[in-house]
């Protein structure tokens, strides 16, 4: 049987019991076909896809794809260059470089990245000409009709479960939406869990904590 948006809805509507005002709006079909999944693969990384950008000598920023929800941390930022050289493109904070330090640097190899603003990703030093790989985690596809899949539903449908039920508690200002935020976190650890054994592999590079809230 597949995982679609009607199943989920049936499950939230059983633990709600039709007792939340907000029960049976259509904000609960928004709610649980493109809010729960948007937050569920911010919590686990996944899916994971990657976007290429050609750079001109001197450029320091481009345009994320308007699926992005972050950059996947799990995975390298690189820079190919002379047709066959990769480096690896580190995460720092935009202030720790400064844009007067940003403006005046000589292009060359990046060798930091930073969110300029929730659209824009920036590079330093600029770019000399080569192509800049960046894996990210994707905003997975909406539900829009009651018969609809995406990448998460099969395995991650519990998860968006109990974030919408405790999102329709919280609107009621009722106090259960602590236990279903828990019921949550347990679920996004335990898939956590399972897609690091099916994809991570450990990486020594440790992301700026202000890299992290993106």
């Amino acid at each position: 049987m597949a995982i679609d948006r009607k199943y989920i809805f049936d499950r939230v509507s059983w633990h709600l019991k039709k007792e939340t005002k907000y029960f049976m709006s259509g904000d609960l079909h928004t709610l649980i076909g493109i809010d729960a999944f948007r937050r569920i693969a911010e919590d686990i990384r996944y899916p994971k896809v990657n976007m290429s950008a050609y750079m001109t000598s001197g450029q320091w920023r481009i345009n994320i794809s308007s699926d992005f929800i972050k950059v996947d941390e799990t995975d390298d930022i690189v820079y190919e260059y002379s047709g066959s050289s990769i480096v690896k493109i580190t995460p720092k904070a935009k202030k720790l470089i400064g844009r007067d330090q940003l403006m005046t640097a000589s292009p060359g190899i990046p060798s930091n990245y930073f969110m300029e603003n929730e659209t824009t990703i920036g590079f330093y030093p600029p770019s000399t000409s080569g192509c800049i790989v960046i894996p990210y985690v994707q905003v997975p596809t909406s539900l829009s009709s009651d018969a609809d899949t995406n990448q998460l539903t099969e395995r991650c449908y519990q998860a968006a479960v109990f974030w919408s039920v405790s999102q329709c508690l919280l609107m009621d200002d009722d106090e259960r939406y602590l236990v279903y935020q828990r019921l949550y976190d347990i679920e996004i650890a335990r898939i956590n869990r399972m897609y690091n054994e099916m994809y991570e592999e450990d990486k020594d590079v440790i992301p700026h904590e202000d890299y992290l809230r993106w």
